[in-house]
């Protein structure tokens, strides 16, 4: 996986984790959070839209 997407994966973890809970689907007593896959300009777009912050996560194999 590369640095790039590794980011985007931990930006839409983020996004996901504060989107309002009807936004996702649910199941039984949990929510499905929805996730924005590989597309960091789509991720940015829909949390300006909402107003919420990214949270982007960079890591390294060392």
């Amino acid at each position: 996986m590369s640095a790039r997407s590794a980011s985007a994966i931990g930006l839409l973890c983020a996004l996901a984790a504060v989107l309002p809970a009807s936004g996702g689907a649910t199941t039984g007593t949990r929510t499905v959070l929805p996730f924005i896959a590989d597309d960091y300009t789509k991720a940015v777009a829909e949390a300006r839209a909402r107003k919420v912050p990214l949270f982007i996560e960079s890591w390294a194999p060392w």
